[in-house]
């Protein structure tokens, strides 16, 4: 007679007999292949926000040496093609009747011809929204249109810009004779060098050249000495900016803007511009 208790025995003995070669037959078989990478997205995108102790472009007071807030947001294509936005606060001194605001769409392509070097063309239109004045019978809006080309290697820059509209933010009236003028052709060139002075601090050197069309007076030379230091997202940036332009008509500079209540400022010369900066 064969004891009871040998039953459950012999089923575990057998159950562990399966289990081994199942675990062989497993051991056998080949690892399944990881699951395929999901591909890079065609477009990508980054943006920041910034306050600034003062808006210069160019070298030019665009909020009358008061701080204000500006943002940029730019999509960027894996072909070199890109698109973007800017925007500020702006005088109403430097932009009449208007609501105090700039806007910027921008957009182009970048060819790339090493891992340090592209060549960029694009085109920028500014617009301040409602910015408008009369002169000689016309409505002159500040709207403007330019055109780039330039060559960027490593952390050196150069840059051409041409007018393509009518009129450069504005500029239509000649100050001494009164007449208005055509400002389209308006040529501006710049070089632009931010080598790395240590991890996460760099040198920003720029000098750039005004010449406006058919208003030889408010043509000027411009350039920056700066450094600006990143940690995490953040960024903050000093710089002593200057302006040549220096005409004037009847003692007063030409590059001086006007409030509403009479009161003025002259908007070049040199500055310190502090900015600020969050990006995500």
């Amino acid at each position: 007679m064969i004891a009871a208790s040998t039953f459950p025995l012999k089923r575990l003995a057998a159950a562990a007999c399966l289990a081994v070669l199942s675990g062989a037959a497993s051991a056998a078989d080949p690892a399944p292949a990881p699951a395929a990478a999901a591909p890079a997205p065609d477009w990508s995108n980054s943006g920041n926000v910034s306050l600034v102790s003062d808006y210069l472009f160019r070298g030019v007071s665009q909020s009358q040496g008061k701080p204000t807030a500006q943002a940029t947001l730019d999509f960027v294509h894996v072909s070199g093609f890109y698109l973007g936005l800017f925007g500020s606060g702006v005088s109403h001194a430097a932009y009449n009747n208007g609501g105090g605001a700039e806007i910027d769409v921008y957009g182009g392509y970048r060819h790339t011809l090493n891992e340090s070097s592209n060549l960029d063309a694009g085109l920028v239109t500014y617009w301040y929204p409602g910015a408008h004045y009369a002169a000689g019978g016309e409505d002159i809006k500040y709207h403007t249109q330019d055109a780039k080309l330039g060559v960027n290697i490593g952390s050196f820059n150069a840059y051409g810009w041409v007018t393509l509209s009518k009129r450069w933010f504005g500029f239509a009236v000649d100050p001494y004779s009164g007449k208005l003028v055509d400002t389209r052709g308006t040529l501006y060139g710049e070089v632009n060098w931010n080598p790395e002075l240590a991890p996460g601090l760099t040198l920003n050197l720029h000098a750039g050249k005004q010449n406006v069309r058919n208003l030889a007076a408010f043509n000027y030379f411009d350039a920056k000495v700066g450094v600006s230091k990143t940690w995490d997202s953040w960024a903050l940036s000093a710089a002593a900016v200057y302006n040549s332009g220096d005409a004037s008509k009847n003692g007063t500079p030409l590059w001086t803007f006007f409030d509403a209540d009479g009161s003025s400022r002259n908007v070049v010369k040199t500055r310190l511009q502090v900015i600020a900066t969050r990006n995500f």
